[in-house]
């Protein structure tokens, strides 16, 4: 099958003889498609297969394997070009997920959310499946702006929130392959909406007490990307929102490394590079869709967004390109 927005890939050790399974694996998966580490009991009986597809917000991977241990290191983290966040959802077997010193046991129905951005280790203690789907990490923290401190922690089925979203990711993640092009981009819009209900659905008593910086840096993000369609967003607004001089706002971002104004710009830019990629939008013109997220110098932006992405807007929408997804972090 073959579509312009999509990318589908199938790795399987079956396509080798079975006693290099697991180096087939580790060099085709684990060192150059993922970036891993990745170790094994079994070498000599090692099984794995992965099918994924990759989509213009998200990558839905099924992945199944016999057991190993899997573990993202700094050199890993060093050669990535891209941030993601990844959820697993276990559908048979265990494992589990380990990250910030927090560990995740997963049993069938569970899913738990890890970043790309930092090590982390997830233990296969026997045969099991699982889908693991992938978002860039501005996609989830549009909407859930405190998600780095939702990682390595189970979100179980037994949960009643938690288990309904566990059904849908499912469903929804075997149906992204919907022929319609707006279809599918609804699908994806849905799947990351439900990843950040799942998430939010975790106790806050449970959530260890991070700086008040931090929360006070989560609390501006989620005002700029709730108001980017607004063409007089500028830093003073964002501090008066947050109750504090500009001053210390400025400060606290940059200890993020990034000031108040280019999070606004960055941010706005990324919203309108998705639209420009987005069928719904496609009747809009380029000015109608740099308006729309709060551009008034249409001139100007076409500068920031050749600086930001390396092409003009119009090239940028002529390529249709699959986006960001162009390295996974977990298949």
């Amino acid at each position: 099958m073959h579509r312009e927005d999509a990318l589908l890939q199938h790795y399987d050790t079956r396509a080798v003889r079975s006693k290099e399974g697991f180096s087939f694996w580790r060099e085709a998966v684990c060192d150059s498609y993922v970036q891993l580490g990745c170790e094994t009991d079994v070498p000599d009986g090692f099984w794995g297969e992965i099918e994924l597809e990759r989509l213009p917000k998200l990558a839905v991977s099924f992945v199944a394997s016999a057991q190993q241990d899997v573990y993202r290191r700094r050199r890993d983290i060093a050669k990535a070009t891209e941030a993601f966040f990844l959820i697993s959802l276990q559908l048979e077997g265990c494992s589990t997920v380990s990250q910030h010193d927090r560990e995740a046991p997963l049993r069938p129905g569970d899913f738990a959310l890890y970043s790309s951005t930092d090590p982390y280790v997830l233990r296969f203690p026997d045969n099991f499946r699982q889908l693991v789907l992938q978002v860039p990490r501005e996609e989830l923290l549009r909407r859930l702006p405190n998600a780095d401190l939702l990682t390595g922690r189970t979100i179980s089925a037994r949960n009643p929130v938690g288990g309904l979203v566990s059904s849908s990711l499912l469903q929804f993640s075997r149906a992204i392959s919907e022929p319609t092009e707006t279809v599918r981009q609804f699908m994806q819009d849905s799947l990351i909406d439900m990843m950040a209900t799942g998430l939010s659905s975790l106790d806050a008593s449970r959530l260890e007490l991070s700086l008040p910086e931090q929360h006070i840096a989560e609390r501006a993000r989620a005002f700029i990307h709730s108001n980017l369609d607004n063409p007089t967003l500028d830093r003073a607004q964002v501090a008066d929102a947050m109750g504090m001089s500009l001053r210390r706002l400025s400060e606290i971002f940059a200890g993020e490394g990034l000031s108040v104004a280019a999070y606004i710009r960055n941010a706005r830019l990324e919203r309108i590079a998705d639209a420009l990629c987005d069928p719904r939008y496609q009747r809009y013109s380029i000015s109608d869709i740099a308006m729309r997220w709060g551009v008034n110098n249409l001139q100007h932006f076409s500068k920031i967004f050749r600086d930001r992405f390396g092409r003009s807007p119009s090239a940028y929408r002529n390529e249709r390109r699959i986006g960001p997804l162009n390295q996974v972090a977990y298949p």
